[in-house]
């Protein structure tokens, strides 16, 4: 059996795109409810030291929402495309890591939402954020 095979597939998705790997994204839990973490590394830094770029965040909110979706849909015949999403920033993180959790709200036949919230290491909240996917046949 090689390597790749002994990943769970939704790790395989996750590591295949290669902004993830940059993010050192790492999943805690999948399903309904998901964790998600990253590092606070000099590689996701925003404008000043210590920052988080936002768009990162927005990043991170969205790749935590859409794995929440995890086993809601027949992956690889079908895939989440996000629709819409918004963001709402608070504050800048004292210390890392960073944690999401994301929690599926609606489960429709083509259309599925969630919400996820963005802590830093001391549980302050950086971010929300609610997302809207539509389940897309692949060819």
């Amino acid at each position: 059996m090689a390597v790749d095979d002994e990943i769970d597939p939704g790790d395989q998705i996750l590591r295949s795109i290669p902004v993830h790997a940059l993010m050192g994204l790492s999943t805690v839990q999948r399903g309904p409810h998901t964790i998600m973490t990253m590092e606070m590394t000099e590689r996701v830094r925003g404008t000043g030291e210590g920052s988080i770029h936002g768009g990162l965040l927005a990043t991170l909110a969205d790749v935590t929402c859409s794995t929440s979706l995890w086993g809601s849909y027949d992956y690889p015949t079908v895939v989440p495309v996000t629709t819409d999403m918004h963001v709402r920033y608070f504050r800048q993180p004292r210390s890392g890591p960073l944690r999401a959790e994301a929690q599926l709200v609606h489960q429709g036949r083509r259309i599925l939402s969630s919400e996820c919230v963005i802590v830093d290491g001391d549980d302050r909240v950086l971010a929300r954020s609610t997302a809207t996917y539509m389940l897309v046949t692949m060819p």
